[in-house]
């Protein structure tokens, strides 16, 4: 065992991450559990890739750094995405300063995100996008979001909705079941057609982008997995949050467990 995680280990994945604005200075950050997830349980070794400003939106360095590495990982943010960005990202070019609003506005990594989701799916890499992530794949495919579930359905606001009232780590507990596709990329992971999942955003997918494929779906009815149709290996997007009770939770395990196999797949075919 210990020898396959040194031999899976050598698969290198590139994850993206988010700017922060501290008095008034620019910082690039990303939660350590996704780290903590990618290494103990994917079994790879990952890199984290720097947002991207809007001046440095046409320089040809994606593609460059992503040849190098063998997956790619859409973290999660509290920010919403900006559709024009990210599906245009260098032809957006407003002053830095107004890229960033805590919790509201992150061009910075919707630029970041549409550079290296061209890349990967150039590359035929695999893909895990989770929360942000997925929404992103949508976005980048030329799918949309809705704004607010609130607002789509007040019931289901609450359901998918971050729960303030709990303590940070019983936030990401179980909040609703969603359905499993029977026959698409998700199921042979999960083994199931129906689990327990957890759920912190506001946004969803509203139309889904035709070159995704729906993989699973909450009560109701909102998108909570997809996959890219006619992708030469795992590259799925979850709106849930599989690394942070992946200890503990087996849909969690499987999930990253799958990825780490693909990235070291992908990593073979590269080395021959």
């Amino acid at each position: 065992m210990r020898l396959q995680q040194l031999e899976r280990a050598q698969a290198v994945v590139a994850v993206t991450s988010n700017r922060l604005l501290v008095d008034d200075v620019h910082r690039d950050w990303l939660r350590r559990k996704y780290v903590q997830a990618l290494h103990h349980h994917a079994g790879v070794s990952c890199i984290i890739l720097p947002t991207i400003d809007a001046k440095d939106a046409s320089e040809e360095v994606a593609m460059a750094i992503m040849r190098r590495v063998d997956g790619l990982m859409l973290t999660g943010d509290e920010s919403n995405i900006d559709p024009t960005v990210l599906t245009a990202p260098a032809s957006f070019t407003d002053a830095d300063e107004q890229d960033v609003e805590p919790g509201i506005l992150d061009r910075p990594r919707d630029r970041l995100s549409a550079m290296s989701i061209q890349s990967a799916i150039a590359l035929g890499m695999p893909i895990l996008g989770i929360c942000r992530g997925l929404q992103e794949l949508n976005v980048y495919f030329g799918g949309t979001l809705r704004p607010s579930l609130a607002a789509w359905r007040p019931e289901s606001g609450i359901m998918h909705a971050e729960k303030p009232d709990r303590p940070r780590d019983r936030q990401y507990d179980a909040a609703h079941s969603v359905s499993v596709s029977s026959d698409g990329a998700l199921f042979p992971i999960a083994r199931t057609i129906e689990a327990q999942v957890n759920s912190l955003h506001n946004q969803g997918i509203e139309a889904l982008a035709p070159a995704l494929r729906r993989e699973a779906w909450a009560p109701d009815g909102l998108v909570e997995a997809v996959s890219v149709i006619g992708a030469p290996t795992l590259q799925i997007g979850v709106q849930w949050h599989p690394e942070w009770h992946v200890s503990t939770d087996l849909l969690s395990k499987q999930l990253f467990k799958a990825f780490g196999e693909a990235c070291l797949g992908y990593c073979r075919t590269k080395t021959g």
